[in-house]
């Protein structure tokens, strides 16, 4: 069976109208607040290779991490409203994997932030940081995925 253009745009609708059914909607909220957090775990990053092979004293960089931490509990707190209104719908599950990423990011900033605060810059904080950056991407990523 040969399909044309024409035989394709009255099913058009349906296939992309499934894919709304498993993913939930675009949130600008999310993706911003996101990469605010972004943008301050990179000023930490960028504060710490300016200031090398000084240390980078903890009280440089808190309100960078601050920041990050309350962008991300911001995008946490929208983000784990939406399983509960997509409940039923495969979409709750993508909307649960996203909510779920980005407590992974909020933690990870909470980890790097007290080993920062308790035991000062380690030798390699550049790198735990990036790391640390790049854990949040993932959530960034996926909420940007949904547009």
């Amino acid at each position: 069976m040969i399909f044309t253009r024409k035989s394709m745009l009255p099913i058009l609708p349906l296939l992309l109208g499934g894919c709304a059914a498993f993913a939930p909607t675009y949130s600008e909220a999310i993706y911003t607040k996101l990469d605010g957090a972004h943008s301050s775990l990179t000023k930490i990053e960028t504060a710490i290779e300016t200031k090398a092979p000084r240390h980078t004293p903890y009280r440089d960089v808190e309100p960078y991490y601050i920041d990050a931490l309350a962008q991300v509990k911001e995008a946490g707190d929208i983000a784990e409203k939406r399983p509960a209104y997509l409940q039923g719908r495969p979409a709750a599950d993508a909307a649960q994997l996203v909510a779920d990423n980005i407590d992974r990011c909020r933690k990870a900033i909470e980890r790097s932030r007290a080993a920062f605060d308790g035991d000062g810059q380690a030798p390699n904080e550049a790198d735990n940081v990036a790391i640390v950056r790049n854990t949040c991407a993932i959530a960034k990523t996926m909420e940007g995925s949904l547009k």
